[in-house]
């Protein structure tokens, strides 16, 4: 009987050029698994398989024929991919070629930045070949992120068992969906950040919770509006986003995000049901101030993605409290600069809640950190006077 990988392989084949295009060599080897964070070695020899592939973002462009290898991995709807290749020896150029197991179609291509980026429309099993152009050859490391396949589950439609639905439903009055759809705009989705994966609900929206993202605060027991926003990991080795920021843009970037980020650059990365933040320090391109990464455009965009509190939401506790117990007349948004303005973090269970206010004669311009022990607004910037003034005229504090 025919090994079903090799149908596969020649499906793979006619997939990468859309034609046919039958892979030469060893057919029947498997691909090696990939799961998220993975960073493996590979090499590209004179005997690895070979495939006939085309590059179809550009009409007219000839087959081609190259050694390579293959990997497979399974992402759900939403998942942004983030693939790169660095070169550890030898001459090899690389060519990345993705390919959906579910139509058997090439869906993204590259063979000039040695990364490639891809956002899942679809759940299911993907495919990547690493090639070498032009007959290069060499070793390789392979780096993987965005895969969410094992770290974010879909709520398990039996509710009989999951404590987290039955927690919805009775606790928080939430008619809880079997499955989170493919548009949840209209609809709340919560979040369970629980060890090393998180559990991901929809649900129709009530009086009590509108329509938006929350995450499930385990001190509390309380669903936290936003999502969680992760800091960029300080091992640069396989840290793709970490990378991109160094090589694409010329960022030299900090192992930890200070309290204080008024000097610096501050990008924030949206990815599936998560935002990663980096700080690093500006340069000449790209100065002080927030940025949120455009994965269509692949370029920075001056802004921040860290979520806010709505003015329409009246349980938005935090932005209540700004405005009654300390007389800040809060934004709805943060503007790029901030200079001028009053910006609050809390900081909640692993995630950061940022608001924005006009400065008052209590508190002037500039970073606010809510300490939840003493319940007042610190000064983020160390050794700055944190007493509240008593007069000020023109914005300068005349009587403390």
């Amino acid at each position: 009987m025919i090994d079903r990988k090799f149908f596969r392989r020649i499906a793979a084949s006619v997939a990468i050029a859309g034609m046919m295009a039958i892979a030469i060599g060893d057919i029947a080897g498997a691909a090696e698994q990939l799961n998220n964070g993975d960073s493996v070695d590979g090499v590209i020899r004179t005997n690895s398989p070979t495939f006939r592939f085309r590059n179809q973002s550009r009409t007219g462009s000839p087959i081609q024929t190259s050694a390579g290898q293959e990997y497979i991995f399974n992402a759900q709807q939403g998942d942004t991919i983030q693939v790169s290749v660095d070169v550890e020896e030898g001459n090899l150029a690389p060519v990345l070629v993705l390919i959906s197991s579910q139509n058997e179609r090439q869906v993204a291509y590259d063979d000039t930045g040695n990364s490639l980026r891809y956002r899942v429309p679809a759940a299911g099993e993907y495919r990547l070949l690493v090639l070498g152009q032009n007959n290069t050859r060499g070793k390789y490391t392979l780096s993987v992120s965005g895969i969410s396949n094992d770290s974010v589950a879909q709520n398990p439609s039996s509710g009989s068992t999951d404590q987290r639905r039955q927690l919805l439903v009775n606790d928080f009055g939430l008619r809880v969906l079997d499955n989170c759809p493919p548009a949840t705009g209209s609809l709340v989705i919560v979040s369970f950040p629980e060890a090393a994966q998180t559990y991901r609900y929809c649900a129709n929206a009530n009086r009590v919770y509108p329509a938006g993202e929350y995450t499930y605060d385990a001190v509390s027991r309380d669903l936290k509006s936003g999502t969680s926003v992760a800091q960029g990991s300080s091992s640069g080795t396989n840290d793709s986003r970490r990378q991109a920021l160094q090589n694409d843009f010329g960022l030299r970037v900090l192992d930890n995000c200070p309290p204080a980020t008024g000097s610096l650059v501050v990008v924030s990365f949206p990815e599936s049901t998560q935002t990663y933040r980096y700080c690093a320090n500006p340069n000449r391109a790209y100065p002080a101030g927030e940025y949120s990464y455009d994965a269509v455009s692949g370029d920075l965009r001056r802004g921040t993605s860290v979520a806010q509190g709505s003015s329409s939401q009246l349980n938005d506790q935090r932005r209540q409290m700004l405005q009654d117990d300390f007389g800040l007349r809060v934004l709805d948004n943060c503007p790029a600069a901030t200079t001028s303005l009053v910006v609050v973090s809390f900081a909640e269970t692993g995630q950061t809640y940022r608001y924005c206010a006009n400065p008052n004669r209590n508190y002037q311009a500039g970073e606010y950190v809510y300490n939840t022990s003493t319940r007042d607004l610190q000064a983020a910037t160390p050794g700055r006077n944190t007493e509240r003034c008593a007069v000020s005229f023109g914005g300068v504090c005349v009587v403390k």
